[in-house]
């Protein structure tokens, strides 16, 4: 039983160990926003003279329970965001916006969405 305890104990440790350093840095909250159009856009060249535009947003976004938070993203893109489209933005506290997607009205919390349409 001991030899068992002896290998459980320093397994269970890592694994704790990988998944909260996981979450840490990659982990984050869902919220909702509704794009606007772009705050500021940008274009420039890239080190190999390929030419690009950025599009900056400052978007006010609501998780689940209606709590509200603005954020930042920037979007490197040939056409700026549709729109009026509902967001899913992933969130981390550290690192802001580290993904979105887009998603129909239906799938915007109650909460959220009654938020974003005032």
């Amino acid at each position: 039983m001991k030899k068992f305890l002896l290998f459980i104990l320093p397994f269970t440790l890592l694994t704790g160990g990988i998944w909260f350093g996981y979450n840490y840095y990659f982990g984050g909250k869902d919220y909702y926003t509704r794009v606007e159009a772009p705050n500021e856009v940008k274009t420039g060249n890239f080190s190999n003279g390929e030419k690009y535009t950025e599009y900056d947003y400052i978007q006010t976004a609501y998780n689940k329970q209606g709590e509200k938070t603005v954020q930042k993203t920037y979007e490197i893109r040939d056409k700026p965001l549709r729109i009026n489209a509902y967001l899913k933005l992933k969130v981390n506290p550290r690192k802001g916006v580290l993904s979105w997607e887009e998603v129909p009205e239906t799938a915007v919390p109650k909460k959220a969405l009654e938020k974003l349409s005032e």
